[in-house]
């Protein structure tokens, strides 16, 4: 029976719940933010995920209705000891009627009544109550939906190092480095289970930091010697925070792989060279296709393969067809992933400036 909440960061939910659903088995979305997931897995989905922001465990799900006694109670089960800090959180918008500090006040008001100690500063146990209610946001649009209701639990993870990992904390980056948390979210999802990645276009090796934290063999090429200098050197730093993975950067083209390394790969991610406004410009798309074939050529059977494509702010909000990228249409993209042996199972938008948005595509190998 599940027995733990993990709430997701809200950058960008449908990216967190692909995430979550590549690393664990089984899980129920109860919110564009949340899920409900065995303790195993919600520890699985802490260690890996770039987007999780809370972990409760214990931890359950009550109506907004009788929100105030059902958690008292459950908490009060759970015969936990020490003293309780009880603290409130949302995702999504606000609903009328709802205080968060109101109905934590509430909830440690009845722990009180029952013998329970409150201590707000310095806590043997926290208890969050976080509200999930739907939200509407503009920046990633998302079409799932679902009621209101509260989640409970207690805190067990709030978050990583991430701000201490963004570009210019590395050795070595430049201002198109990608950020840490959409560089893991690639790794998890083009190796899930682990094995062997490889970036073919590493550049200042934003990939191959997240592959070596994660306990993966990790493999980088790029033509630019700067930049297989520049990420191995960012490969000793990630060792150096206590990355487990392996790692081997070398000098060569993505549309020669198949001279540079000695397959197969688990799994391929990779952001290919662009300008702003390469989605209008077919230039490198010569270069995206030769890199796809050559992955093909060295993936193992079931390989994933995530890639961000540049795409139109503006179609970021359309149909997938209305769009875009190198100057091809999606159909004549989707076209060239299938002749190069992958399968699209997913696509999402990403949102990163005014004048520039990114196509993230997750394949197979077919």
């Amino acid at each position: 029976m599940a027995n733990s909440v993990v709430i997701g960061a809200g950058w960008h939910p449908v990216l967190f719940r692909k995430e979550a659903s590549q690393l664990i088995d089984s899980c129920e979305f109860v919110h564009a933010h949340a899920l409900v997931c065995e303790s195993s897995q919600a520890k699985r989905l802490a260690s890996r995920s770039s987007l999780v922001a809370e972990v409760f465990s214990p931890g359950g799900l009550v109506s907004i209705d009788n929100a105030i006694e059902s958690i008292a109670d459950a908490f009060l089960s759970l015969n936990l000891g020490g003293t309780v800090a009880v603290k409130s959180s949302r995702s999504g918008n606000k609903i009328e009627g709802w205080s968060g500090r109101e109905v934590a006040g509430e909830v440690g008001g009845l722990l009180v009544n029952k013998g329970r100690e409150i201590n707000l500063s310095k806590p043997d146990v926290t208890l969050r109550i976080h509200l999930l209610a739907p939200s509407n946001s503009t920046t990633h649009p998302d079409d799932f939906v679902a009621e209101p209701i509260v989640a409970w639990g207690i805190t067990t993870y709030e978050g990583d190092d991430w701000v201490e990992r963004k570009a210019p904390h590395r050795p070595f980056f430049k201002p198109v480095s990608l950020d840490p948390k959409l560089a893991r979210a690639m790794v998890n999802i083009a190796c899930p289970n682990g094995g062997r990645f490889l970036d073919p276009f590493c550049g200042t090796g934003g990939l191959i930091i997240e592959g070596i934290l994660c306990g993966m063999d990790c493999f980088g090429s790029d033509l630019a010697w700067p930049m297989v200098i520049g990420t191995r050197d960012n490969a000793i730093w990630a060792k150096e925070r206590g990355g487990t993975g392996s790692y081997e950067i070398r000098n060569g083209s993505a549309t020669d792989l198949s001279k540079i390394w000695d397959g197969p790969f688990d799994g391929f991610a990779f952001d290919p060279p662009y300008g702003r406004n390469a989605w209008k410009s077919a230039d490198g798309f010569d270069l995206l296709e030769g890199a796809l074939a050559e992955c093909h050529s060295l993936a193992s059977e079931n390989a994933n393969l995530v890639t961000l494509l540049p795409w139109p702010p503006t179609s970021i909000s359309e149909s997938i067809e209305s769009g875009i990228s190198f100057g091809k249409s999606w159909s004549e993209i989707s076209s060239s992933f299938s002749k190069a042996g992958w399968q699209i199972v997913s696509t999402s938008t990403i949102r990163v400036h005014r004048s520039l948005a990114r196509l993230l595509i997750h394949a197979v190998r077919k």
